[in-house]
């Protein structure tokens, strides 16, 4: 993995100097003096280490990935000691889809057969499948969208590049989400697509029909349950603060030492949701 990294990461950090990033200055913030929106987690990573923000609130999933192997492993580290949430990942698709139901009962299977493990362990991420084997899962094949999804015979599936979840290595799509949703939808016969999308505008995406399910590290919360209908749970998570290691003693586990900091995380993510208050 990490021989192709540095591609990827360089990749990013080319995209990354076309992103404006949008500062929040009128939000109501937990922390900090400043609030800036970063358009993906990447570049948030970008920003930290260009020391244009102090402090990136982001998937621990990811953090651990590239604090690990890309160049930014000598430069940025998590504070110690904190976890801001602890959350679950899960995959939606448009209200009473019976389509997210399908993919339940795959989830289950290729946890019980092993192949869940196999495809995590590829990725490093064997400790965080938490799919409930257990469950007997049923799908009404009647419901509309379900056979609206099955009648064309393909899926569309919206991600962000997101590694180890989504990214590209010579133009090529990888990633442990990636090969899991190939797996999934092989087994129910249908041709996957997938689809770069804007996270902050993925559910207008869902329910235009642009895509049909939203399927990258997506953070099951109550506000999105009651507007999509989302998958079990199928991997953990956390939502962590990244800093540079020069200020590993200027920014700690104490929040109140974030005062003057200026914050960063993707528009539309959990990271964001514990930056600002909602109103």
């Amino acid at each position: 993995m990490k021989k192709f990294l540095v591609a990827f990461v360089a990749v990013a950090l080319i995209v990354a100097t076309a992103v404006t990033l949008v500062a929040c200055a009128n939000d109501e913030l937990n922390f900090g003096k400043q609030y800036v929106a970063a358009k993906a987690q990447v570049d948030i990573l970008t920003e930290l280490n260009a020391k244009t923000a102090d402090i990136g609130v982001m998937d621990s999933v990811m953090a651990g990935y590239y604090l690990k192997n890309s160049e930014y492993a000598d430069k940025l580290t998590l504070v110690k000691d904190l976890v801001l949430a602890d959350e679950n990942y899960g995959i939606a698709g448009r209200k009473g889809s019976a389509l997210i139901a399908a993919i339940n009962a795959e989830l289950v299977k290729l946890t019980k057969d092993g192949t869940m493990a196999t495809i995590a362990e590829a990725y490093g991420l064997q400790n965080e499948i938490c799919v409930d084997a257990t469950q007997q899962i049923t799908v009404d094949t009647t419901e509309s969208d379900y056979q609206y999804v099955t009648g064309k015979g393909k899926v569309v599936v919206g991600y962000t590049l997101f590694a180890p979840i989504a990214y590209k290595r010579n133009d090529k799509l990888e990633g442990f989400d990636i090969d899991l949703a190939k797996k999934v939808f092989e087994n129910m016969g249908l041709t996957v697509e997938f689809q770069l999308i804007d996270w902050d505008t993925k559910e207008v995406e869902l329910q235009s029909k642009t895509i049909d399910v939203i399927w990258n590290g997506m953070t099951i919360t109550d506000e999105r349950l009651a507007s999509m209908e989302i998958s079990i749970p199928y991997m953990k998570n956390k939502q962590v603060a990244v800093i540079r290691k020069d200020d590993a003693d200027k920014y700690t586990a104490d929040t109140s030492t974030w005062k003057k900091a200026t914050l960063i995380a993707e528009s539309g993510s959990a990271g964001e949701g514990c930056i600002v208050k909602k109103k």
